[in-house]
C-alpha cells in the first residue's frame, strides 16, 4: 500500500490498497463521481482495473455558518448539533464499498464554506466567475502536477463543470491547465447534465473536447443503487426525490432502449 503524494497533503480519510491505479476519479463533493460515473467504475472493476476516487472538498466546516450554508444544511436535513458532513461521509463510505473501489478524502472546504459572503444559489453556480481568482486555484494546480508525477500511468477523470458550480469549474480549469491531455478525461456532472444538456455540448465545443461513450448496460441497476445511498442529497437534487431512478434511465439511454451509456469528454491536442 502507498499513499504516494497524499501524505504531503491533509486528508480526512484514506482507503488505499494499491501502489498504482488505472483510473483516478476526481470528485468535487461526496457524491459527484458516484452520481456520474458508477456504471463505468463497475465496468472497470469487472475488467480487473484498479480505481481510486479522490474527493477534494470534505473538510469539516466550522460555525458560525453563513445564511447560505445554513440553507444547504436544511436541504440536507443535517441536525444543528452534528457535523454537516457526518451523514454525507457515512453515505460516501457505503457507496465506495458498493463500488469496491479505493477512495480518499482531502480536507479542503467546499465553496459555501470557503467563500462565506455568497448570498444565493446563483452565486454558487456561476459561469462568469474566473476560477483563477479563487485562492485555492494555485494549490489545486500544484496538487494535480504532483498527482500526475506520482501516478504517471493513470488516467485522471474530472468534472466537466456542467451547471456552473464553482467547485466543479475550479477542478476542470486546473486539470485542463496542467495535466497531460493524453491522460485526462472529463465526466458529465449528473444530474446537472441531464437538466442542462445544451450546456454540456456547448462546453465540449468551447474547449474542443471529443466524445467518448462507455456502455454501462450491465451495470445500470448498480448505478441506481449507488445513487440511492446518498439520501441527504436526493431531496436537494431531484423532485420528487424518488425521480432519480427514472432520470438515470432516461439520461443514460444511448439512443436506444436496450443500451445505456455514460459519456466522457477528452481534450484534443
Amino acid at each position: 500500500m502507498s499513499l504516494a503524494i497524499f501524505e504531503d497533503y491533509s486528508y480526512t480519510k484514506a482507503v488505499i490498497t494499491n501502489d498504482a491505479y488505472d483510473f483516478i476519479y476526481i470528485s468535487p463533493h461526496l457524491d459527484d463521481v458516484a452520481f456520474s460515473c458508477s456504471g463505468t467504475i463497475c465496468s472497470h472493476r469487472a475488467q480487473g482495473l484498479h480505481i481510486l476516487v479522490v474527493t477534494l472538498f470534505t473538510g469539516d466546516p466550522k460555525p458560525p455558518f453563513s445564511p447560505l450554508a445554513q440553507t444547504y444544511h436544511r436541504l440536507w436535513q443535517v441536525p444543528e448539533d452534528t457535523s454537516a458532513y457526518q451523514a454525507r461521509k457515512a453515505e460516501d463510505e457505503k457507496a465506495m464499498l458498493a463500488l469496491e473501489t479505493d477512495y480518499l478524502w482531502l480536507d479542503w472546504r467546499e465553496v459555501i464554506y470557503r467563500i462565506t459572503d455568497l448570498a444565493n444559489l446563483s452565486e454558487v453556480n456561476d459561469y462568469t466567475v474566473l476560477c483563477q481568482h479563487d485562492p485555492l486555484f494555485p494549490q489545486l494546480c500544484q496538487w494535480f502536477i504532483d498527482l500526475q508525477a506520482a501516478y504517471p500511468n493513470s488516467t485522471i477523470v474530472g468534472p466537466l463543470g456542467t451547471g456552473g458550480h464553482r467547485d466543479h469549474r475550479l477542478i476542470f480549469q486546473a486539470a485542463l491547465s496542467v495535466i497531460d491531455p493524453d491522460s485526462l478525461l472529463f465526466f458529465e456532472d449528473f444530474p446537472y447534465a441531464a437538466y442542462l444538456p445544451g450546456e454540456t455540448f456547448e462546453l465540449a465545443k468551447a474547449y474542443k473536447l471529443e466524445k467518448l461513450e462507455i456502455d454501462i448496460s450491465p451495470y445500470l441497476e448498480q448505478r441506481i443503487h449507488v445513487t440511492s445511498l446518498y439520501q441527504s442529497q436526493l431531496a436537494t437534487l431531484f423532485y420528487p426525490p424518488s425521480a432519480f431512478r427514472n432520470l438515470i434511465r432516461e439520461y443514460t439511454a444511448g439512443g436506444g432502449q436496450q443500451s445505456f451509456i455514460e459519456r466522457y469528454w477528452k481534450p484534443v491536442r
